[in-house]
């Protein structure tokens, strides 16, 4: 069984954060590595920088950060899957079509769920709203339950 986590969810395993002892556990509920497309792994490393811009992390921990991301990619921890973009783009504009108005969802955030749906994922794990939403109308078994 695999699942699809949003990078708001990766981030939280390389940088400490509310939550982050819970996105461990989520993570670790799946056998196998972890998806982790190009998109991804660009939120994830933007998102590390930023915390070192804004001072929440000092340049070590950015440091370490991204060297424990490139070593995960390396020993296989996160796996990147034949991805089609151009379908994935199309999915994207798809799911905005039907349900933008009613999820307010943004593009990115409307990227990952087309991503999941089409690398026939089931399970979604964020921790957006917005988002959750979508994963929800698209068809995805949203986790954690009750966020």
């Amino acid at each position: 069984m695999s699942a699809y986590f949003d990078s708001g969810v990766l981030i939280k395993l390389y940088v400490p954060e509310p939550n982050s002892s819970d996105a461990v556990a989520w993570v670790r509920q799946y056998a196998g590595p972890i998806i982790f497309t190009h998109l991804q792994e660009n939120e994830v490393r933007n998102a590390v920088r930023m915390k070192a811009a804004r001072k929440e992390i000092s340049d070590a921990q950015l440091r370490s950060a991204l060297a424990s991301v490139t070593a995960d990619i390396e020993q296989g921890s996160l796996c990147r899957p034949a991805l089609d973009w151009a379908s994935a783009w199309h999915t994207a504009e798809q799911l905005s079509h039907r349900h933008a108005h009613a999820t307010l969802c943004r593009t990115l955030d409307t990227l990952h769920v087309a991503v999941a749906q089409i690398l026939k994922i089931s399970d979604f794990v964020s921790l957006a709203q917005r988002q959750r939403k979508l994963a929800a109308k698209a068809g995805l078994h949203v986790l954690p339950a009750g966020n």
